[in-house]
């Protein structure tokens, strides 16, 4: 998301804290995802499109039960584009949560990925795709380019949360270099207490500046 320093146009809300809104949406996220598992709409066999879809749909109905009228807008599948002047999308993030009417920047973007703890068979592969085809499209600025926060959503399919956490650090501290790792893997606690999230620190591809970039693991019961 792009820095919120401050809002001074006539007619626009008062100024939204970073903070608050990342607490929202991960309010929003955890809300939406004890749905999502009660419903049993899923399975570890569900593929990343409909698992999120599926995400985006509870958190618009806890959003609604929690009584939130305004920001975040939350929006599935949204064209992500490295610059304003490119005429086609050079993505799709999983979710842009907007939280302003100021510019059509003005979101806190989450990319999601299955996850699975496993060496070997045909989930191996996972914790590399999250790394090569999730973190690394944030890093090139496909994914909110010039943004200081962004999320990824590890989905565990193996049920073994801890374990996959450990395998997603590990893969991230192998390609260091390429998603320019600037920061070891850390628990998060800036945003209250939360339970399975962490942070890593990376310099987006031609910028001088340091994003943050949290990682949430849910489980698919």
């Amino acid at each position: 998301m792009l820095p919120l320093d401050e809002s001074t146009a006539v007619g626009q809300p008062p100024l939204l804290l970073r903070q608050d809104i990342i607490v929202t949406v991960l309010r929003l996220i955890r809300e939406g995802w004890a749905q999502v598992c009660n419903a049993g709409e899923i399975s570890t066999n569900s593929d990343e499109v409909t698992i999120a879809g599926a995400l985006h749909n509870a958190m618009w109905e806890a959003k609604l039960q929690l009584g939130i009228i305004g920001p975040p807008q939350i929006v599935n599948e949204p064209a992500a584009r490295k610059s304003r002047r490119s005429l086609k999308p050079d993505g799709f993030i999983d979710f842009k949560m907007f939280y302003g009417w100021g510019t059509q920047e003005d979101y806190f973007g989450i990319e999601c990925k299955r996850i699975s703890s496993s060496t070997s068979g045909k989930d191996k592969g996972l914790a590399t795709e999250y790394v090569n085809q999730g973190v690394m499209r944030f890093v090139t600025g496909i994914y909110s380019p010039g943004h200081d926060f962004a999320a990824m959503i590890g989905f565990v399919i193996d049920g073994k949360l801890n374990e996959c956490a450990e395998r997603v650090q590990q893969r991230l501290t192998k390609y260091c270099q390429k998603i320019c790792l600037e920061d070891d893997w850390a628990v998060e606690h800036d945003f209250g207490t939360q339970q399975n999230l962490y942070r890593t620190t990376h310099r987006q591809h031609n910028q001088n500046f340091l994003f943050r970039l949290l990682h949430l693991f849910l489980v698919i019961e």
